[in-house]
């Protein structure tokens, strides 16, 4: 899987978590449900360690299967599933990561895992003098094959911002950063229909190769923002 090396902002690659302190919530209740279509068809909640199996068969299909025979593909999903369990968030303990969440959707008919979402929080990048700026970010969008356009990707994206919005206060602002493929017209759209914005790397003290750094993805990547609506200013 992907990794960034200052903060990793990003739609589609998994990263190290950090750890803040956050919202604990029922792993057993739906997440976020904004609309009646959702609700019947399926829910989104926080994941549990039995969804990461199919979440990451999800992952690999979106992210390998272009460029992976059986054999690699196969490596690749070992890879993913490894990946998601070392970086599973605890709410307790010495590796507690409360700013951290996964989030699945869910059919509401057979509980199967049709898409997949992470949200997560990193220092600004590596200089010591911003180690304690936090951003918000979201990575590792997927939703499966055979249900996509039907809302479940807007629903995850929605989940993430909740959480970004409920538990995020000691980011530097309330805003969920990710990244996406210039090339990726689709993508583009939906963030953008959601009120995401393209953001200049350099308004962040950033480079076009720092958004770019570590990614296996084929075409360049862009960096998106959105500003979250908050009650209370984000503590450093």
């Amino acid at each position: 899987m992907l990794s960034w090396a200052f903060f990793i902002i990003a739609s589609a690659s998994p990263s190290v978590p950090l750890m803040f302190q956050g919202l604990v919530r029922s792993k057993a209740t739906p997440f976020f449900d904004r609309s009646e279509t959702e609700s019947k068809e399926f829910f989104v909640t926080e994941a549990l360690p039995v969804h990461l199996g199919p979440a990451a068969e999800i992952l690999t299909a979106e992210f390998y299967s272009h460029r992976t025979n059986f054999l690699t593909y196969q490596v690749e999903r070992l890879k993913t599933v490894l990946s998601l369990e070392s970086t599973y968030p605890s709410r307790s303990g010495p590796k507690s990561r409360p700013l951290q969440s996964m989030f699945v959707a869910c059919s509401s008919k057979s509980g199967i895992v049709l898409g997949f979402a992470e949200v997560d929080a990193r220092s600004l990048n590596d200089c010591t003098e911003h180690d304690d700026m936090l951003r918000s970010y979201m990575y590792n969008l997927a939703v499966k094959k055979t249900h996509k356009r039907r809302g479940i990707a807007t629903a995850l994206v929605g989940a993430c911002e909740d959480f970004v919005s409920e538990t995020h206060d000691t980011c530097v602002e309330k805003r969920l950063y990710l990244r996406v493929r210039k090339n990726n017209e689709a993508a583009i759209q939906m963030y953008t229909s959601l009120g995401y914005e393209f953001m200049d790397p350099e308004s962040i003290s950033m480079t076009s190769r720092d958004i770019n750094k570590g990614s296996q993805e084929s075409g360049e990547l862009i960096l998106f923002a959105k500003d979250l609506e908050s009650d209370d200013e984000c503590m450093i």
